[in-house]
C-alpha cells in the first residue's frame, strides 16, 4: 500500500464522519488538518478515525496513538501527516494477520 491509498482513506474516512454527523465535508485535502480545520470534527472524532482506519487498513494502531494529533499534544495533524504516520505502522509487526 502506497502513501497515496493511506491518504484516500484517510480522506474517505473523515468525510463519513463529517457526513454521518451532518456536517459538510467539502475540500479535505492533503493540507486539510481535520481536527480544528473541519466542522465540529474534535479529537473525539480523531479518535473514531483511527478505529475506523485501524480496521479498514487492516493495521494495528497503538491505542496510546492518535495520528490525528501530533506526538507532544499540541498540533493537529494535516491528512498528509496522518497518513504517514500511519505508513509507519503498515509493514511492520503491528500489521494485523
Amino acid at each position: 500500500m502506497d502513501k497515496q491509498q493511506i491518504v484516500d482513506k484517510v480522506v474517505q474516512t473523515v468525510a463519513e464522519i463529517q457526513e454521518a454527523s451532518g456536517r459538510s465535508a467539502v475540500g479535505i485535502g492533503l493540507s486539510t488538518r481535520p481536527v480544528g480545520g473541519l466542522e465540529d470534527f474534535d479529537s473525539l472524532n480523531g479518535v473514531e478515525a483511527t478505529v475506523m482506519l485501524s480496521e479498514s487498513l487492516g493495521v494495528n494502531i497503538p491505542e496510546d496513538c492518535n495520528p490525528f494529533i501530533s506526538k507532544d499534544g499540541k498540533r493537529a495533524l494535516s491528512v498528509g501527516e496522518i497518513a504517514d504516520t500511519i505508513s509507519t505502522y503498515i509493514g511492520s509487526e503491528a500489521l494485523v494477520r
